[in-house]
């Protein structure tokens, strides 16, 4: 069944405003400027872009945050540079944001902490994947060599996960012509034969799917098996200043976690709902795994980074070790643990796979990252 052309031409919208995912909560400089550091600020506003990986898109049957005692008012942003600059700012403290661009910001003194882990894929949940028309005759990665392969932006996962070709086919990022195209544009470019292939996001994926008859040549997870997709960065003088409402986002974003995981179908309605998309593409367009406990995997944290680097996106850190330990580690030892320990720790397969997976841009072994409550949760 295609979408209708007033459906189409509201997903099309809903993804133009997206942009880059980035999730923000601002607080005024009066509550900037509270001398008390348990005092919670009086009202959180939360600002949103249109894409699932993000806690605000699942708002509605169920508000962690309000039953945590947090004040927010969400608001809709067009584009998630504008938030980073808003962090810079100073008025913009909050961010659930991507973890590229939050250790971005890290990497380039932006004074943020980025220590939890929201939104995740693995190989068998992918969440992006590379399309091709039904009549192509590229069939396997290696057949994208000197192919136009679109993609949203340089610096983006989708760009970041190419650095892998070589560890999982026979050719390199700089064999397939990357063509730089926003995901309302990809799937009609790609049934006009303007680009050979697309490395799409959901739901552009679904869209190319069911409306241009689009084939999956490979998952994201053919390329990268594990990787983080989304964090909670907060800016480092806020979470200092209140650090119970910052342990309470932390427990508030768990529960959240929780709930996706345990009700796919109402969180599926309730996002589509939330981002204005289609009823038959928030039914099947595919939506991330959302991590049960929050605390970030260290060995996902470091690969990020190396892919980063690699793809010269990022000028290698004069520390990259006292970066990490002090944006990451510490604090998801102050905030995430004992928020995790109020709520108490449950089983996540998925996560533990994480921990034991394949990360093929890494220079050093997986369990040579590992963070104290990843040592405990594997038993080592």
């Amino acid at each position: 069944m295609s979408m209708s052309d007033t459906t189409r031409r509201r997903f099309l919208k809903s993804v133009a405003d997206g942009g880059l995912a980035l999730l923000t909560l601002s607080v005024s400089a009066r509550a900037l400027g509270l001398p008390a550091p348990a005092q919670t600020p009086e009202k959180i506003v939360l600002g949103s872009l249109p894409i699932n990986p993000l806690f605000a898109a699942y708002v509605g049957p169920v508000d962690f945050f309000k039953e945590e005692g947090l004040d927010l008012e969400i608001t809709r942003f067009q584009s998630g540079p504008a938030m980073m600059q808003g962090i810079v700012a100073g008025n913009v403290v909050i961010g659930d944001t991507g973890i590229v661009p939050a250790l971005v910001a890290m990497a380039r003194s932006v004074p943020i902490i980025a220590p939890y882990l929201t939104a995740f894929t693995t190989p068998s949940h992918p969440f992006e994947r590379i399309m091709v028309r039904q009549d192509s005759d590229i069939r396997s990665l290696d057949d994208l060599k000197g192919k136009k392969l679109a993609i949203l932006g340089r610096g983006t996962l989708p760009d970041l996960m190419l650095g892998a070709l070589p560890q999982k086919s026979k050719i390199r990022r700089e064999d397939v012509e990357i063509v730089l195209l926003p995901p309302p544009a990809q799937p009609a470019a790609l049934a006009q034969g303007q680009v050979d292939a697309i490395f799409a996001t959901p739901p552009t994926d679904t869209v190319a799917e069911r409306q241009y008859g689009a084939r999956a040549l490979a998952n994201g997870t053919d390329l990268v098996p594990f990787l983080g997709l989304t964090t909670v960065a907060v800016r480092r003088d806020f979470a200092e200043a209140h650090p119970e409402a910052t342990k309470r986002l932390f427990k508030a974003c768990i529960r959240f976690a929780r709930w996706i995981q345990d009700n796919e179908a109402l969180a599926r309605s309730t996002a589509a709902k939330t981002l204005d998309l289609p009823s038959e593409l928030g039914t099947q367009a595919r939506i991330p795994l959302f991590a049960r406990n929050g605390l970030p995997i260290m060995p996902n944290v470091w690969h990020t980074y190396e892919m980063l680097v690699q793809a010269k996106t990022l000028e290698p850190h004069p520390d990259p070790v006292k970066l990490i330990n002090d944006a990451v580690v510490e604090p998801a030892k102050r905030y995430v643990q004992p928020a995790l320990e109020e709520l108490g720790w449950q089983p996540d397969p998925q996560v533990e796979a994480m921990l034991k997976g394949e990360y093929p841009l890494l220079p050093k072994p997986a369990a040579s990252c590992y963070g104290d409550w990843e040592r405990r949760l594997l038993k080592i």
